[in-house]
C-alpha cells in the first residue's frame, strides 16, 4: 500500500503525501496502521476506496484483494503465504520501492543483473522443465526488471561466488561476460566475487535478497535454499543470522573488476 501511494505519476513524481488522502476515505491514523500492517480491522471496502483514489491498475487491485481476504482466512498463514508468493509480485513491488538492495548467489549470477544471453544459457541447460513458465521467469520480465533498477540508480551490492563465473557459460560466454562487465561498471552497482580460496562460509548454498527502505520501514529478507524458500523477518533471530552472514561474506569478497581483469 505504501508503494501504491508513493509510486510516480504524471504531475506527481513522488506520488501522494499522506496529507493528500481525503479524510472521508481514510484518516491519517488509519492510513498509518494500514501501511504498517497493524490494522487488524481493515475492511476490503476501505482498501478498494484507497486503491480507486490511487488509480491502481486492475491486475494489482485483484492481487491486493486476494491478500486482504487471505489475511482474514482461518488458516491465514498458509493461505497468505501462497497469495504473497503469487508469481513473485509481492516481492517485486517491494524491490521496486527499496532504496538499497543486497544480493548473494552461489552458482548463478544474481537475477537482477542477468542479461539475455545468460538467461538463454539457463533455459538451454535446464533438463527438467515445468509445463508452463510463469511470467516472472521469462526473459522479457527479467530485462524489464533490470531496466527499472538501472533507471532508478538505486545502490545495490551483489555477492557472487566464483563458481558462478568459472562453470561453462556456453558458446555465448564472451557476450555474457561483456554484459556482466557493463553491470560492474555501473556507479551504483557494487558487484563482488567470493573466491574459491575462501572455502566454506555460512551463506554457501543460499540465495539471499535483502531490501532496505527509507523512513524506518522494516527491511525485507528473502532466502532460497535446496530445502525451500520464503520471506524472513529481518529483525528475527533467523533474519539476524542471515544478515550477519551476508556481512561476513562481503568482507571475504573481492571487487568483480579485479576478478574479471
Amino acid at each position: 500500500m505504501v508503494y501504491e501511494r508513493t509510486r510516480p505519476r504524471s504531475r506527481k513524481p513522488n506520488g501522494f503525501k499522506k496529507s493528500e488522502i481525503p479524510g472521508n476515505i481514510c484518516s491519517a491514523r488509519t492510513l498509518d496502521r494500514i501501511e504498517s500492517g497493524t490494522y487488524r480491522g481493515m475492511s476490503l471496502g476501505k482498501i478498494l476506496e484507497l486503491l480507486d483514489f490511487y488509480g491502481t491498475e486492475h491486475r494489482r487491485i485483484e492481487q491486493i484483494k486476494r491478500l486482504v481476504k487471505a489475511a482474514k482466512a482461518d488458516d491465514w498463514c498458509s493461505v497468505y503465504s501462497d497469495v504473497a508468493d503469487d508469481k513473485g509480485w509481492f516481492y517485486q513491488q517491494r524491490e521496486d520501492a527499496a532504496t538499497d538492495l543486497f544480493f548473494h548467489s552461489c552458482f548463478a549470477l544474481p537475477s537482477l543483473i542477468q542479461g539475455e544471453a545468460y538467461y538463454e544459457r539457463i533455459v538451454d541447460t535446464s533438463e527438467v522443465r515445468v509445463a508452463e513458465v510463469d511470467s516472472n521467469q521469462d526473459a522479457s520480465f527479467r530485462m524489464e526488471r533490470r531496466r527499472r533498477w538501472i533507471a532508478s540508480e538505486r545502490p545495490a551490492q551483489l555477492l557472487i561466488h566464483e563458481a558462478a563465473l568459472t562453470i561453462d557459460l556456453g558458446p555465448k560466454a564472451d557476450e555474457i561476460l561483456a554484459d556482466l562487465r557493463k553491470m560492474v561498471a555501473l556507479p551504483f552497482a557494487d558487484v563482488r566475487v567470493i573466491p574459491f580460496k575462501v572455502g566454506r562460509y555460512d551463506l554457501m548454498g543460499y540465495t539471499l535478497r535483502l531490501l532496505e527502505f527509507e523512513g524506518g520501514e522494516e527491511s525485507i529478507l528473502q532466502v532460497e535454499s535446496p530445502r525451500g524458500s520464503g520471506l524472513i523477518a529481518a529483525g528475527s533471530t533467523q533474519g539476524k543470522f542471515f544478515i550477519d552472514a551476508y556481512k561476513r561474506a562481503s568482507v571475504k569478497s573481492i571487487a568483480a573488476e579485479e576478478f574479471l581483469a
